[in-house]
């Protein structure tokens, strides 16, 4: 095995649970979910040879994730607004985790306020829920450390709400 195929496989094995919130925080429809993993993968594994250090091997594959799932909802139009029908035609009738579990209710209804937010906001929720810190999300959006604490802020009153109106 060459050394970008260990590269590949360990990056797959550290991150493949996490590319997929991602795809799932990006594409509304279920089954393009998988399709969208695919290509931030196939994304991933064509960059790895320009993969220069310069940053944490996170902090790039996140980066190339949330660019191929942008490039993806741009090239296929799969992008509506997070306000649309969503849960009506997805979770309403196929909930994204598994009723066994009995969190589930919880998880599905915080699941479907994210889906509510902002692009930005819902790629910011996801990273913190991953457990990343401030410094390495500013470094994937784009923006300062400080304004990522601002805006975590917000997000969460936002979520708050959107929960406590679904009661």
């Amino acid at each position: 095995m060459t050394k970008k195929e260990e590269l590949f496989a360990s990056i797959y094995k550290d991150y493949r649970d996490k590319i997929y919130r991602i795809c799932y925080g990006y594409i509304y429809q279920k089954n393009d979910v998988d399709d969208l993993f695919q290509e931030v993968m196939t994304n991933v594994w064509n960059s790895l040879d320009s993969f220069r250090g310069e940053s944490q091997i996170g902090t790039w594959v996140y980066r190339v994730a949330v660019n191929s799932a942008i490039f993806y909802n741009r090239k296929f139009k799969n992008y509506q607004s997070a306000k649309s029908n969503l849960f009506k035609e997805q979770l309403g009738e196929e909930p994204i985790y598994d009723s066994t579990d009995p969190n589930s209710d919880r998880l599905n209804s915080l699941a479907k306020a994210i889906s509510q937010l902002e692009k930005q906001d819902r790629l910011i929720i996801s990273l913190v829920l991953e457990g990343l810190p401030y410094e390495e999300i500013a470094e994937i959006v784009g923006i300062t450390a400080n304004y990522v604490g601002v805006k975590v802020s917000r997000i969460k009153n936002q979520l708050k709400n959107l929960l406590k109106d679904e009661q």
